[in-house]
């Protein structure tokens, strides 16, 4: 009879592909429970368990920045980056308003989080539906965490100064 390791699956995960797709997952969640943290009273109605895949009707300021269908998400002018709202909120994607249709088959998506940090989540768009008043609601599924070059990152930060007027 053959008898179990006790450290096989351990093994196994050090030499298996990590998920980025998961790990990007976990991360936005993070980011959207501390949000949600911020402004919940901590003696009432609270879960054991905040990260679930129920959708949250939230607004954040992100900012949305296009990536071509064979560029390099690391390759993507972050100075044509456009200020966005969410919509709706969850563990594997977001729900953006727009006043415009977008051409672009994925963007990155830039957030803050409550310590100021920006993170860059690469998206995928799945969907585009019209909403009352011209709007359009873009449905964006969360493929990973993308680390940009400094290049980018400068040219990002300039991008919002030039378009709130600071």
């Amino acid at each position: 009879m053959i008898k179990s390791f006790a450290g096989i699956n351990t093994i196994a995960s050090l030499l298996s592909k990590p998920d980025l797709k998961r790990k990007a997952s976990i991360s936005l969640s993070r980011m959207l429970t501390q949000l949600d943290m911020r402004d919940l009273p901590y003696d009432t109605d609270l879960n054991a368990n905040r990260r679930n895949d129920v959708t949250r009707h939230v607004s954040i300021g992100i900012w949305l920045i296009p990536v071509a269908a064979n560029q390099s998400p690391t390759a993507a002018d972050t100075s044509c980056a456009v200020p966005a709202v969410t919509c709706d909120l969850r563990r594997q994607g977001i729900g953006v308003l727009l006043s415009s249709r977008v051409t672009a088959p994925c963007f990155l998506v830039a957030a803050a989080d409550l310590d100021g940090v920006w993170r860059f989540f690469l998206t995928e768009v799945r969907h585009q539906s019209p909403r009352p008043g011209g709007w359009f609601q873009v449905g964006l599924d969360v493929l990973r965490i993308v680390d940009l070059e400094s290049e980018q990152t400068s040219r990002f930060r300039n991008r919002m100064k030039s378009l709130s007027g600071t």
